[in-house]
């Protein structure tokens, strides 16, 4: 899709936090495409409104740790709870666990924990910045930009001539502080930009 975006918003970590979804959505209302690297849901909570608003806006994203656990964990409560819609379950289950495109001529690839996951598995592998070996391992992905969730933990970082982006949480901060976070970037010249808010 090339020149088909110039400023792609990014998101993960939702959680089941439709207040905190909408408020990244909000801060990200300049840009031409949303990207999120999922757990949409919490391992035990499902939220309706969240699946709502992703599908309504047309979200391309990817299912997390926490989705998978719903959807294949041995007789998952929520798989039979009445209070679960199962259109908006099967919309779920349908979610891919990585994606690849292209936007203004810019390879972006975006993995939930970090490429090397077991598409079967109901964990993911966290990756931080300060971790050389697993940085490296990451710019293996044939990408110019890829993108990553899972440690609720925002940061941008280039290895090599990779460039390796983590949104942060918008949904569950995991920080003392109680900030949540989202990130716009910008395919133009790789500008990433860290946007934070509080509930």
């Amino acid at each position: 899709m090339k020149g088909a975006a110039v400023k792609i918003g990014l998101i993960s970590d939702i959680h089941c936090n439709a207040p905190g979804l909408r408020r990244a959505l909000g801060l990200l209302d300049d840009c031409d495409e949303v990207l999120c690297a999922g757990d949409l849901m919490s391992q035990y909570r499902f939220s309706s409104e969240v699946l709502t608003i992703i599908k309504e806006s047309g979200i391309r994203t990817i299912v997390g740790n926490h989705d998978k656990t719903i959807l294949h964990a041995p007789a998952h409560p929520l798989r039979s709870s009445p209070t679960v819609d199962p259109a908006l379950l099967q919309y779920l289950a349908g979610l891919p666990s990585t994606l690849s495109s292209t936007w203004d001529g810019m390879s972006i690839a975006m993995f939930h924990g970090s490429p090397w996951d077991d598409a079967a598995s109901l964990s993911a592998h966290y990756v931080y910045p300060e971790n050389v070996q697993d940085m490296r391992r990451v710019a293996q992905v044939k990408a110019d930009i890829v993108v990553l969730g899972h440690t609720h933990r925002p940061f941008s970082a280039r290895q090599g001539e990779t460039l390796i982006v983590n949104p942060g949480s918008c949904g569950e901060s995991r920080d003392p502080s109680g900030v949540l976070s989202c990130a716009m970037l910008d395919t133009r010249d790789g500008r990433v930009e860290h946007r934070y808010f509080s509930e």
